[in-house]
């Protein structure tokens, strides 16, 4: 793709952005509906103490955590220690570079961070794909309801972006792009530490060491192929590269040890991020080998939408498993990234937040844009778009009004 092609991209994206936290600035100015008895009922609320202000619609539910963790710190015992603290130490370090306003420096890190995110993601899927299915692509990743959060004080858009850094790095063999962002990815969210398997699942495929060609020529090698000897001699030039590039396999663990000495330090327990999570009580690692509950809670909604028990987080996940095989088809390693980004929460905490947990799961974009190219009408893409565009725009009001969102 041309360089004009880059600039257009990411022109859109920015003027995407302006209207859209335009609308959202306008809509919390001239209609609000600030849920007080919410605000102050939550664990962590922005301000911590007097009443709302215009920018606490801006900073409602996790984004108050994460000002509160840029703001304090970490300290034994606070509910906000179950928040990984990549996102909070780059807004406090962001901050000082705009006058010490965190709240400003979060939004503002979010919006770039996320609107970077996207145009990794529509490079990647134009390089696999085409840019016909990326940018549809795109256009569905940003209508998405769960999408919202990109423009807020989550850890939505550096997770996504670094989500995407790893894909580029891997996809491009640029091993020291997938080292940073895999150190890094363990210290913004617990499914950090999970890349790991696409990391391997790449080097499987992509590098596999000398030995296992070894096995594989003396095998598998078609009559009058070189012996397995002579194939050996061969990768020997390659050997030192493959080793090196398995090497990728620690940064992750390397993240998530530099996640317990931060947290040790902080507050005397490396777990303690572990132990604030019982004050939701919500998601457990148990749960992911427990799939008679995942079962359970599929089938049983109890209202539209609400922390627990939400159609609409099932309904979304619903879209999930009908790209499933579509999915399968354009790629293996897609999949892979599949079962971590989207499988894995749902299962974690029983469709809890899942439209939010689902708005990073690229390869659902990716397969929705293919399927909606394959259909050649453009009707049901447009109909789509809308039915996301309208969910998107009621939990965006419902979110800056202290209203469950996700």
């Amino acid at each position: 793709m041309k360089n004009y092609d880059w600039k257009r991209v990411a022109m859109w994206l920015f003027l995407t952005k302006v209207i859209y936290l335009t609308l959202v600035y306008a809509a919390a100015k001239f209609w609000p509906e600030m849920d007080e008895a919410m605000f102050y009922g939550a664990m962590q609320r922005w301000p911590r103490q007097g009443e709302p202000v215009f920018g606490s619609h801006f900073a409602t539910w996790d984004g108050a955590h994460y000002l509160y963790l840029s703001e304090i710190g970490y300290s034994k015992g606070a509910p906000s220690c179950a928040f990984y603290p990549l996102w909070p130490l780059t807004i406090r370090w962001f901050s000082v570079f705009i006058g010490g306003s965190h709240l400003i420096a979060g939004l503002l890190l979010a919006n770039i961070l996320s609107l970077a995110g996207w145009i990794i993601f529509h490079r990647v899927a134009a390089m696999r794909f085409g840019e016909t299915v990326a940018l549809r692509a795109l256009v569905l990743l940003i209508a998405f309801p769960g999408s919202l959060f990109y423009q807020f004080i989550y850890s939505e858009p550096i997770f996504f972006l670094l989500v995407m850094l790893l894909f580029l790095g891997l996809e491009k063999e640029r091993y020291d792009l997938a080292w940073i962002a895999a150190c890094l990815l363990p210290l913004c969210r617990p499914l950090g530490i999970f890349c790991l398997l696409p990391i391997a699942w790449h080097l499987l495929t992509k590098r596999p060491l000398p030995w296992f060609r070894c096995i594989q020529s003396r095998w598998l090698r078609p009559q009058g192929e070189a012996s397995p000897g002579q194939a050996l001699a061969k990768n020997s030039v390659e050997s030192h590269n493959a080793v090196r590039s398995y090497s990728l396999l620690l940064a992750p663990f390397l993240g998530w040890a530099a996640y317990f000495c931060l947290m040790w330090s902080w507050t005397g327990n490396p777990f303690e991020g572990f132990q604030a999570q019982r004050h939701w009580g919500i998601h457990s690692i148990s749960n992911l080998i427990n799939l008679p509950k995942f079962l359970l809670g599929l089938f049983t909604p109890t209202q539209i939408h609400a922390y627990t028990s939400s159609m609409l987080d099932r309904s979304m996940f619903m879209v999930l498993l009908y790209t499933l095989p579509l999915i399968w088809r354009l790629g293996k390693d897609l999949a892979v990234w599949t079962y971590i980004l989207g499988i894995m929460p749902a299962m974690s905490g029983t469709f809890t937040s899942f439209t939010r947990y689902e708005s990073p799961v690229f390869p659902m974009f990716i397969a929705l844009a293919v399927f909606f190219v394959g259909t050649k009408r453009r009707w049901p893409l447009i109909a789509f778009l809308i039915l996301s565009a309208v969910l998107h725009g009621i939990l965006v009001w419902r979110f800056v009004n202290f209203r469950w969102a996700g």
